[in-house]
């Protein structure tokens, strides 16, 4: 964990809501903190079972895991991983393709509900097709379009 997020304050509240313990930032005064509460820690389940913790220096590291999400232990020799998510070329190749693709097929997808609601969109009334007939002059240069008389 950065040095950053080991400053940051840690609220324990019990499943009322109610503060019960607090680790506060360095060199600040606290009235719950984990010494003079006497916070014990046991885990449920996993690797560490039944363990329990009254030690504040391992009830506070525990804490401030907990608030990032890293209260796991994970095996990092075998896959020689640290923590972070990496990719090869070739993934980044596919993820840009493939929101290249998406942003192509969503804007056909626009631009067909454009022509096939067009009427919709220029805003005319779906019951005008009683007095007008809609797109019948569309057709510039074709001979077989309508003529308006002038």
């Amino acid at each position: 964990m950065p040095t950053f997020f080991e400053t940051f304050p840690v609220v324990l509240i019990d499943s009322d809501g109610i503060v019960r313990a607090d680790v506060p930032f360095p060199r600040a005064e606290s009235k719950y903190s984990v010494e003079e509460v006497g916070v014990t820690l046991e885990f449920y389940g996993g690797e560490l079972n039944g363990v329990r913790y009254s030690d504040p220096t391992a009830v506070k590291r525990y804490a401030r895991c907990a608030q990032l999400g890293e209260i796991f232990e994970l095996d990092r020799a075998t896959l020689k991983s640290d923590g972070v998510f990496r990719s090869s070329p070739r993934g980044w190749f596919t993820f840009g393709h493939v929101s290249v693709a998406l942003l192509f097929f969503f804007g056909h997808i626009w631009h067909g509900a454009r022509t096939l609601f067009k009427d919709v969109f220029a805003g005319i009334d779906p019951d005008l097709d009683a007095q007008v007939e809609f797109g019948a002059f569309q057709k510039l240069g074709d001979p077989t379009t309508r003529r308006q008389a002038v």
